[in-house]
């Protein structure tokens, strides 16, 4: 049961199994755009994509100085005097530089292709696939290019040789070696004995290029790269369109880039030589130069060796600074006797510890202790006034005088001795002072016939390697794998083009579909009906395969006639008022079918027992009772017109269905408006309540004339037809007015002449479909087209292979 849509615009549910069913509903446009799209690819790979393979190949770049890592290397290397090692980058560049290519392609003659003629397009050949080998002088000026010489093996060691150019035809025969001079180009055919080719197959010819356009390709097609960063292995690949060419052409690289490599290790190595022997020369004269000044040098400053005569200087220096501290000791010790004595200190021995290494003074010394001892030892038994006492005194005194002029002598005469220590011990200083400014200067000139001695020993030895490494060339480049190419072809990817044929085989279709519905302004379904309208869907009638007006017979089974018996419940079940008596059919505009629902749904009412009249109201073009081949007049602008009209006049009976009458529009007037308006409608649709069970009004459409909203007054509920693929999607903005302002009584919209195949003919959508069953059911029918065309297809492709076969 359908269930009312109470907001306008509501967007519709997605559901998967449906949207799926409608793109399936499809099925032969997706399987012509599968065929069609695989068969391009098919055709495309067959005779129009050129195979290419994919040739590998792998070198080692050595480091020449790897292994030595000496500092003075590494020195001398910044001098330009060794090779310097390989940067890995610049050895790629060197491999993908057009000079090497252009040496490569001259080396074998690779602007020169042969190619034998297929019946869709030609192919390549190389090696000893071709018959001969060609020689062409560049160096001529009536070289043409991309021009096809056909060449034809004869009899006795011979060929033919044809073109066309400047619309003449040129046809000759020649013997394998004769230099040709013609006006495409001069060149010389020479016969390859080891040749796979057989005479007599398919033409053959060779084609001119243009040296650069087959550098460029090349370069395009190489690619090198280094396998990881801390090594210097390289990885070469190539693409070529034969395996035997891109073998030769990668394997003719390698070999050139050795020979080049070789040739510049060469060149260096003579040059090394050359500036070495010059050098060697400069450097002898120099060292001699270097030896000379370090024997004077060392003639004038009296040097055997700055070292050694250094540590002679610190020695003496030293043994006098030790003699000055003697020297001053002692005249520290007198200076303290003498400090001592002229104090006064007669009472008191001098002591022990200023005692001195001057014999004479030391004596002195003990006699004035001993004295003075003994003065003491009489002094506990006599006065000082005793004779003895005061001889002791004198002899004190006198001995006093005699040890400070002692002193006072020491002190000068050690004084006088340090002086002259220190004055020898400055001139040793002095000597030690120079000595790094002589070492400095001695180690300057030995620094440069060291250095000079070192690069003359270096240039000696780096000449004698130069010598052995042009006497024995080896490249510093090693092969790790030969050139060979894959066993499959790289392009075209079959996988890659099959799936692509396939996803545009089903992008094209489902765009076509997609863009239809986009581009689509008609309602195509009753669900897009329902989102775009506010008015409840009372249900869906679908199309009738009978050209009959009435398909609601009372024995009609048909999902049609069903469809119009449920609607009656619809609208019992929809309706407002007790009775919903009278109702008013209506559209947007003609040829929606509002005729063809207010017929049969009175027959489908007058079946079920009701007493049933249906009124022509549509009085600009009635076509109600026309189509029933029933009488339009009198009708009802009859009526409105002739006041002493009664309406039983008017009422006709079918005349094969009980309980179904009808009224006719009447006779043509040209004011139809205003008839609307007439009161004698009214008078009329009392007559006719009074005497019917339903009151069906078939009304002009609502989009081009107002006539049925005059009738909305007698009217209990509105039916509003629209029609699939025809009801376009703005004339529902007028039904959604009509239904939220209530211009029409209880408006329900009717969905009219579906086609949809999830209904089951009751006009209520059932249990979804299983997605499941869907697509089986849809992959049998693919099955079976597929087998039909597998049918068709294939004997018309074995006649035609047959028919190739044979012509070649």
């Amino acid at each position: 049961m359908f269930e009312p849509n109470t907001q306008t615009g509501q967007p519709e549910e997605k559901n998967i199994s449906k949207i799926l069913a409608k793109y399936l509903s499809h099925w032969r446009l997706f399987a012509i755009g599968l065929v069609f799209c695989l068969l391009a690819v098919f055709l495309y790979i067959r005779y129009f994509a050129e195979t290419q393979y994919e040739i590998k190949s792998a070198i080692l770049v050595k480091d020449e100085n790897a292994g030595q890592g000496s500092l003075e290397t590494a020195s001398i290397k910044s001098l330009g005097l060794i090779k310097s090692s390989h940067n890995i980058e610049d050895q790629i560049g060197i491999l993908k530089s057009p000079g090497l290519m252009e040496k490569v392609v001259s080396k074998r003659s690779l602007n020169i292709n042969y190619y034998v003629e297929g019946n869709v397009r030609d192919v390549e050949i190389y090696g000893d696939e071709t018959p001969v080998d060609v020689l062409v002088d560049e160096t001529t000026s009536n070289v043409v290019y991309d021009q096809p010489i056909y060449i034809a093996l004869l009899e006795n060691d011979r060929y033919e040789l044809r073109t066309s150019y400047n619309n003449t035809e040129y046809k000759k025969e020649y013997a394998f070696g004769d230099v040709i001079s013609e006006p495409f180009g001069t060149f010389t055919v020479t016969r390859r004995l080891n040749s796979t080719y057989k005479s007599g197959r398919r033409p053959m010819y060779f084609v001119i290029r243009k040296t650069d356009e087959v550098i460029d390709k090349f370069l395009k097609n190489l690619s090198v790269e280094l396998v990881n960063d801390a090594g210097g292995l390289l990885d070469l690949r190539f693409l070529s369109v034969t395996k035997k060419k891109g073998e030769a052409v990668l394997a003719t690289l390698i070999e050139t880039y050795v020979e080049e490599m070789i040739k510049y290790e060469n060149e260096l190595a003579e040059n090394t030589i050359k500036m070495i022997d010059d050098r060697v020369k400069l450097l002898s004269g120099e060292i001699s130069g270097v030896e000379k000044s370090v024997e004077e040098f060392k003639t004038q400053n009296d040097l055997t060796d700055v070292g050694s005569n250094a540590n002679i200087y610190i020695e003496q220096a030293n043994d006098y600074q030790n003699m000055i501290i003697d020297y001053q000791s002692q005249i520290n010790v007198i200076q303290s006797i003498e400090s001592y004595m002229m104090e006064g200190n007669t009472d008191s021995p001098i002591p022990g510890a200023l005692s001195t290494s001057d014999p004479s003074l030391i004596s002195s010394i003990d006699r004035y202790n001993a004295t003075l001892m003994e003065k003491k030892q009489l002094s506990q038994s006599a006065s000082s006034s005793n004779p003895l006492i005061v001889k002791l005194n004198k002899t004190l005194e006198d001995l006093r005088n005699a040890i400070l002029e002692n002193v006072r002598s020491a002190k000068s005469r050690l004084t006088i001795a340090q002086r002259n220590l220190q004055s020898n011990a400055n001139k040793y200083q002095a000597q030690i002072a120079k000595v790094p400014a002589m070492e400095r200067k001695l180690l300057d000139i030995s620094r440069q016939q060291s250095t000079k001695e070192g690069l003359y020993l270096y240039l000696l030895q780096k000449r004698e390697e130069e010598v052995l490494s042009m006497a024995a060339p080896v490249s510093s480049t090693r092969i790790v794998s030969l050139p060979k190419a894959g066993r499959w072809p790289v392009s075209p990817n079959k996988a890659t083009l099959y799936l692509g044929g396939l996803l545009l085989g089903l992008f094209l279709p489902f765009s076509l579909i997609y863009a239809k519905d986009i581009l689509n302004n008609k309602v195509t379904s009753v669900n897009q009906l329902s989102s775009l309208t506010s008015a409840p869907v009372l249900g869906e009638i679908a199309r009738s395969g009978d050209n009959n007006i009435i398909v609601t017979t009372e024995k009609n089974r048909t999902p049609t006639a069903e469809l119009f018996r449920l609607l009656r419940f619809n609208l019992e079940y929809l309706k407002k008022t007790e009775s919903n008596k009278t109702l008013l059919v209506t559209s947007t505009v003609k040829g929606e079918g509002k005729t063809f629902i207010a017929t049969n749904l009175g027959v489908s009412l007058a079946t079920a027992g009701e007493k049933v009249i249906i009124l022509s109201f549509d009085l600009r073009r009635p076509r109600l009772l026309q189509n029933l081949k029933i009488s339009d007049t009198p009708g009802i602008t009859d009526f409105i017109l002739n006041q002493e009209m009664s309406v039983n006049q008017l009422i006709k009976a079918h005349p094969t269905i009980a309980n179904l009458f009808f009224v006719g529009s009447g006779t043509e007037v040209p004011q139809v408006g205003n008839l609307m308006l007439s009161a004698r409608i009214a008078t009329m649709m009392e007559v006719l309540q009074n005497n019917f069970d339903r009151i069906i009004i078939d009304s002009a459409p609502i989009g081009s004339v107002s006539d049925a909203f005059a009738l909305n007054s007698y009217i209990d509920s509105t039916i509003y037809v629209a029609r699939q693929d025809v009801t376009k999607k703005d004339h529902l903005q007028t039904l959604t007015n009509i239904h939220q302002n209530g211009k029409l009584k209880n408006t329900m919209v009717l969905f009219n002449d579906t086609v949809s195949k999830e209904t089951y003919g009751y006009g209520v959508d059932e249990e979804e479909p299983d997605l499941r069953a869907v697509l089986k059911r849809y992959w049998l029918k693919s099955k079976a087209i597929a087998q039909k065309t597998k049918g068709a297809v294939l004997p018309l492709w074995k006649k035609l292979r047959y028919k190739m076969k044979k012509r070649d």
